[in-house]
């Protein structure tokens, strides 16, 4: 199936890899550098290509189950499905690059959308689902999407009206016809509504496609072209557009699902996370497609009693999510008793899992394996990964084992590479680096060297052994419950109250959550602000997760002696209690 070209490639990224780890353990053997050759070779291919693999081996085998929509589609109608949209939209006018963007909750056509435009060599641009208008407007431009696929109302999300107060001209269009002043590159509107909205298509019209020409489409995409577009926060504030490759997505999807044991038997999977989000999108859905896993959505937004419900009912074998989560479902699972759960493994990622969680884990959802994962947007999805087998206190310890075909290095401020475990910031270099930031060059530059290497951000130290650690963030990047929160966004938001002279967003700890939002605000005299007030103001402008949960309220902030405000001392003044 893959070409002579293809193989060539795969064995000489193989040996240029190989010669890299050797130069460098050579000259010096106690520097923190590892590199994992890899189990096997990288699989030179698209994501349309193994997608259509796994649909020829697996045809009659279940791919999704979406419990909350009530459908279920084999292997087969999920590549039919895909085939029949991807081909209905370039028929239609998209072009080999454009960008489709996905604004929805968890359902099975954000699945079938992925799997269309990578079939046709379209480039997927996933959307946080509970985005307001201004930053949904920003991911529109920033990305110059032709299309956007917007979920049905559920809860109090309603997409197809949030988009028309940023898109006036909507409601008076023909479907595939939009003329945006604004976006001027956005023609077309598809909604997953049932019924018939002004100016769109609806999801289930363009399924109805019986031209079949995938394989002229598919002739023209490489594999190291972009396929996937995730936002993800930066110190800056506004999200980058970080772009990765199919080759990236393909092999990175392929040995996390392998690490998973998704290539054992036929493995059900419980999606409790985003599917938006780098563990959703690759770690999960594509790791587990790749594999021949069954897909199952419990709920549409996360839901705790669905999720468990679906654990039972579907009789799931996997399940991944934050370690929040987590908690959250053994707290429920302990209030209904002993449950007939069996779960092979449980894969945990975002932030640090404590060993009384992995405890908890093997007790109450009875899982025989408990995995950690750590990785980024700009590195696909995976970096570190535990082991099968890793005991309690290696998962609780590590971020898990370097993942096949990567490098890794930790290095000092000045770039150069530190002992064995001594901490400096990670480093790292594979195939599954990002392509870079969309229409971002300067960022791009200043983030991957030129000779490859990715800097993560992350103060890391690493041991001979394989394992990484994470000490701590370089970045200025909030992780709550899983979700990365750049504080600058929204600290730019409060300064714009008419009551703040200035503001500083930090962590605090919270048992629940890893860390929580704090506001500490700067106000004009005789003014008061409340943490009410705050919610109010922030509420519509960024997205809810975001907005602070605690306030406090100060004369001054403290500074080094060049002035730079040390928000590592403001945190340790709260949790003093002395502020």
């Amino acid at each position: 199936m893959f070409t002579k070209r293809a193989a060539i490639l795969a064995n000489s990224i193989t040996l240029r890899h190989t010669y890299r780890q050797t130069r460098l353990l050579q000259s010096d053997p106690n520097a923190s550098y590892l590199h994992n050759p890899g189990s096997e070779p990288l699989t030179i291919a698209t994501l349309g290509e193994v997608l259509a693999e796994s649909a020829n081996k697996y045809p009659n085998r279940i791919a999704v189950r979406s419990i909350h929509e009530d459908l279920t589609l084999t292997y087969e109608e999920l590549l039919t499905q895909a085939d029949s949209l991807g081909c209905t939209l370039r028929a239609n006018g998209f072009n080999k690059g454009d960008r489709l963007g996905i604004w929805t909750h968890n359902m099975a056509a954000w699945i079938v959308t992925v799997l269309a435009a990578a079939r046709v060599g379209l480039i997927s641009v996933c959307i946080n689902p509970v985005y307001e208008k201004s930053e949904l407007s920003f991911c529109l431009k920033k990305t110059g999407m032709k299309g956007l696929i917007i979920g049905n109302a559920v809860n109090n999300r309603d997409y197809y009206n949030s988009l028309k107060h940023i898109i006036p001209e909507l409601d008076g269009s023909k479907p595939g016809a939009l003329i945006s002043k604004q976006f001027p590159d956005l023609n077309t509107i598809i909604s997953l509504e049932k019924e018939k909205l002004n100016g769109v298509f609806t999801f289930d019209s363009l399924l109805e496609n019986e031209t079949n020409q995938v394989s002229k489409y598919e002739s023209e995409i490489k594999p190291e072209d972009g396929s996937i577009i995730h936002f993800t926060s930066g110190t800056t504030g506004d999200p980058k557009a970080a772009l990765d490759s199919h080759l990236g997505v393909v092999n990175n999807a392929y040995f996390i699902g392998k690490r998973n044991g998704y290539d054992k038997d036929n493995q059900k999977i419980c999606v409790m996370v985003p599917l938006f989000h780098g563990l959703g999108s690759v770690g999960t859905t594509l790791a587990g497609l790749r594999h021949g896993a069954t897909l199952v959505l419990a709920a549409p937004v996360y839901n705790v009693p669905a999720n468990i419900n679906a654990l039972l009912v579907e009789k799931c074998t996997a399940v991944t999510g934050t370690p929040t989560m987590y908690v959250d479902m053994i707290s429920q699972v302990r209030e209904r008793g002993d449950l007939p759960l069996r779960l092979r493994m449980a894969l945990t990622a975002g932030a640090p899992c404590s060993p009384q969680l992995i405890r908890d884990m093997h007790k109450y959802l009875k899982t025989d394996s408990v995995l950690a994962l750590y990785g980024m947007t700009e590195s696909t999805a995976s970096v570190f990964q535990s082991k099968p087998g890793d005991d309690i206190d290696v998962v609780a310890d590590t971020v898990g084992y370097i993942q096949d075909h990567v490098e890794v290095k930790v290095v000092d401020e000045d770039g150069k590479t530190v002992p064995f475990g001594a901490s400096g910031e990670l480093l790292v270099r594979g195939y599954n680096t990002m392509i870079g930031y969309w229409d971002e060059p300067e960022k791009t530059k200043n983030t991957i060297s030129e000779d490859g290497w990715l800097s993560t951000g992350d103060k890391f130290t690493i041991s001979p052994d394989g394992y990484g650690r994470v000490v701590g963030r370089l970045k200025d990047i909030i992780v709550r419950g899983g979700e990365n929160i750049a504080p600058k966004e929204i600290e730019d938001l409060l300064n714009t109250h008419p009551d703040v002279i200035e503001s500083q967003v930090i962590a605090i700890s919270d048992e629940r959550l890893g860390e929580e939002l704090c506001a500490v605000l700067r106000t004009r005299d005789g003014a008061t602000v409340t943490l009410d007030d705050v919610r109010k103001f922030c509420s519509g402008h960024i997205a809810k997760f975001k907005i602070p949960r605690v306030l406090k309220i100060t004369d001054d902030f403290p500074k080094t002696a060049s002035g730079k405000i040390q928000k590592f001392k403001l945190r340790d003044l709260i949790e003093s209690g002395k502020l």
